[in-house]
């Protein structure tokens, strides 16, 4: 938990590390910081040790939560921790912490006094809870082995209250600073202007939906056509309202090209430097040694880490160099000064009031960043999530973790070798494979022959036996590496080894109808996987937390599937539909009702689909982009196409950011000539990728692009029926839809932009297909004046 200040009230809220020496903190080591040991080591070894202890002495308590309050000049202060084990001996109170410590035993003269100092501070709290007789241990743990080395701790709690007290009047001293720059903020908000000379229509509804929304507390859902300018609308109150209240801004973005665009507003909201903006890049991406293996031995920019951050000065220089802080600027700055770039970036998110990052830094429980875990206040924090209809998938993924057999097998072919631990790891290896296999045949025998997937209980008695081995092969195997010198990036033992723990997270949260456990047999071969099939309970506990959530996106609809499946509290919540400003005239719409997609007709329909396609691209003055339901729809078409005047380029399923980068370079030239691009829906060019200005003049989408028919699929759309009675609809529908506007979405960006956009498949003119278009795409409200041909039709609106 962040300190928290109520200068009004002369409160404040800390936790105990507040407390601690900072200087003492520094010296525990970067592996503190996103090593191995941060993540499982020491927590293995501590779960061990309370298990023992809950099971030996009946007195004993894991993880306890203390609280204390004080008055002290004025303010009330609040203290807030968690004792990591108390237990009753000789008539007293014993406060245990306990760490993990290499098999010499040593600790660092600076790290056993900074760990005796926050034994202390609890064993002070539960002092003046009333408590007489107390005593404090350091409960040192050999990696490794069962050996307990207790050690007591001296306590000296008037001491104690004089030093708690020391570091209060530096947290309170260090609020009056921020208080004159705060006030700084307020001027620089209320000075605040719209970046542009103009606001577009529809501009001014977004801005004053969000000022109320933000006064209120509430949060909003913003349904706006592609290119209506939602990003700045939503920034420049946002903004406004955070300086003038103290807030702070997480804007969430599923591509690094919206992140670019919303840094780029920034950029022009803060011309007097009035805050500072960080742009977040992925952790790989900031790695300056090229292996990403954060850890102390093996890397020089983690070596050293703390000093060297004090000595260089690293965090302030780059803050005062630049109110807009820029993944380059910070890796190069970085570099310099032989420290982790990926690290510095996470300094300055604390100091940054505007923070642009991906979704997972906020909503990810495994990588999300420190200020969204677990129960931390998060009244300060507005959330600006764009493209927000993307999370609902994305929240689902967070918790539906899987294990595979594949996996599993190439760890015991990587780690086969002589040393006793390598041999270990190939046995359990062995046994987590063939768990999983003979899971899965047995499921799959259950059901038929041809059956890929089966819903099934998952053997969790079996996985979590194996766990109990895993934990102490995975600690003597650190050691061994340590020893060997022998440490590497991706080390498929340490991957397998976290989606072990994953998965069993997951078995612990998977309760209820929200979630499904089956077996299937597909591309990975055999595998176990947990189906979360409504994250709302998760998400929606973190938004819940927030000031306010604004979501943005052109495809919103219907809003209480979104509302529901993200978790949103239904007295907060808003939804606003922006109706487009662009002029109907620059767009024409055509259905060819004459072609049918589904499974069973796509054969017959294939020439008939590409006759019709390629009529559509003749008749057009310019590139045009063909989007489609899967890769294998995708290339039976393009067999077929026949087009003059036109080079039909095709995206493939291998492709990696160099080809695709190529096929953009080929839309962009206007040397190479007209192109046709066939691409699937949902990918990056049908929602990641800007075409400005006549790089496109006309898109065409082949069928409602619903989802393949899966097992997994099957199961939401049993849950959304049994939920909201609305299977089919939100299963397939809303997704498939969602797919078909934001590919409609990449045409018409601006008042001067023009082009045809055609839907081939009958269903489009049907239920529920046809409630989920736009209204304004037939102002009248009937569709079938739209049915025609795609080719006549993009003749005569061109002609």
């Amino acid at each position: 938990m962040a300190p928290r200040f109520d200068g009004e009230n002369f409160t404040l809220e800390l936790a105990v590390a507040d407390l601690l020496d900072k200087r003492l903190q520094r010296s525990l080591g970067f592996a503190n910081r996103g090593g191995y040991e941060r993540m499982w080591l020491g927590q293995a070894i501590h779960s061990q040790y309370q298990e023992r202890a809950l099971a030996d002495d009946p007195t004993y308590r894991r993880e306890v939560p203390l609280k204390t309050t004080l008055a002290h000049r004025g303010w009330a202060v609040t203290i807030e921790g968690r004792a990591d084990g108390i237990r009753k001996q000789d008539d007293a109170l014993v406060v245990e912490e306990i760490k993990s410590v290499r098999r010499d035993g040593h600790l660092a003269p600076a790290v056993r006094q900074l760990y005796e100092q926050q034994a202390r501070l609890y064993a002070w709290m539960l002092a003046r809870q009333g408590h007489d007789s107390l005593r404090a241990e350091l409960i040192l743990i050999e990696i490794g082995s069962d050996v307990v080395d207790r050690q007591p701790v001296e306590l000296d709690l008037e001491g104690l209250e004089l030093e708690a007290k020391r570091r209060i009047a530096q947290w309170i001293a260090e609020h009056e600073r921020r208080s004159v720059l705060l006030a700084e903020r307020r001027g620089a908000g209320d000075r605040l202007h719209f970046p542009y000379g103009t606001i577009r229509p529809g501009q001014q509804e977004i801005v004053d939906a969000i000022d109320q929304a933000l006064e209120e507390r509430s949060h909003l859902l913003v349904e706006a056509p592609t290119g209506i300018g939602k990003t700045v609308a939503a920034l420049f109150p946002a903004v406004r309202h955070a300086l003038r209240h103290d807030k702070r801004i997480f804007v969430l973005t599923a591509k690094t090209l919206q992140q670019t665009m919303a840094t780029t507003v920034l950029e022009l909201l803060n011309r007097e430097s009035a805050f500072h903006s960080l742009q977040l890049r992925a952790k790989a991406k900031m790695c300056a040694n090229d292996e990403v293996l954060c850890h102390e031995e093996y890397c020089p920019y983690a070596r050293d880490y703390y000093a060297k951050l004090h000595s260089s000065q690293i965090v302030r220089r780059i803050r005062e160099a630049d109110a807009t802080l820029l993944p380059d600027r910070i890796f190069d700055a970085s570099q310099a000064a032989e420290v982790c770039p990926f690290e510095v970036s996470l300094e300055l998110s604390h100091e940054s009031q505007v923070v642009v990052c991906d979704y997972n830094y906020a909503f990810d429980p495994y990588v999300g960043l420190s200020d969204f875990a677990g129960d931390n206040d998060l009244s300060d924090v507005i959330l600006i999530v764009d493209e927000i209809h993307n999370l609902v998938e994305r929240g689902r993924g967070y918790y539906s973790p899987g294990l595979t057999a594949k996996s599993a097998r190439e760890v015991a072919e990587a780690l086969a070798g002589a040393a006793p631990i390598q041999r270990r790891i190939v046995a359990l290896a062995h046994r987590l494979t063939a768990l999983i296999e003979t899971t899965t045949d047995s499921a799959l025998d259950d059901v038929g022959a041809r059956a890929r997937a089966a819903e099934i209980t998952l053997p969790e008695d079996d996985l979590f036996a194996l766990r109990v081995e895993f934990d102490e092969a995975f600690i003597d195997y650190l050691e061994h590496r340590r020893e060997t010198s022998t440490f590497r990036a991706n080390d498929l033992f340490v991957t397998l080894y976290f989606d072990l723990l994953r998965f069993l997270n997951g078995l612990m949260l998977a309760d209820g109808p929200a979630f499904s456990q089956y077996a299937e047999r597909g591309p990975q071969g055999a595998a176990l996987r947990i189906l979360c099939k409504d994250p709302s309970k998760f998400l929606g506990a973190l938004i819940h937390r927030t000031h306010s959530v604004i979501g943005l996106s052109a495809t919103l609809s219907p809003s209480e599937f979104y509302r529901d499946l993200l978790g949103f509290d239904r007295d907060r919540f808003r939804h606003l539909e922006v109706a487009s400003p662009f002029p109907l005239a620059n767009r024409r719409l055509v259905i060819d009702d004459s072609v049918a997609t589904t499974w069973k007709r796509r054969p017959d329909n294939y020439g008939r689909i590409a006759r019709s396609l390629s009529g559509f691209a003749a008749g057009v003055p310019g590139n045009c982009l063909a989007l489609f339901p899967s890769y294998e729809f995708l290339e039976r078409v393009g067999r077929e196409l026949r087009v003059e005047g036109k080079r039909v380029l095709v995206q493939s399923r291998g492709d990696g950011d160099r080809d695709r980068e190529l096929l953009l370079d080929n839309l962009r030239s206007s040397l190479a000539g007209d192109v046709l691009l066939l691409a699937v829906a949902g990918g990056v060019f049908a929602e990641g990728v800007d075409y400005p200005g006549d790089m496109l003049k006309a898109v065409a989408v082949v069928g409602p692009c619903l989802p393949a028919v899966s097992l997994e699929r099957e199961l939401l759309k049993r849950y959304y029926e049994e939920q909201f009675e609305r299977g089919f609809e939100y299963a397939f529908v809303v997704p498939g839809m969602t797919r078909v506007v934001q590919a409609a979405g990449r045409l018409i960006r601006s008042s001067e932009d023009t082009g045809v956009v055609a839907l081939l498949d009958e269903r489009f003119l049907t239920t529920p297909y046809r409630e989920h278009l736009p209204s304004d795409w037939a102002p009248g409200g009937d569709l079938e004046e739209l049915v025609g041909s795609p080719g006549e039709a993009a003749l005569h609106f061109f002609g």
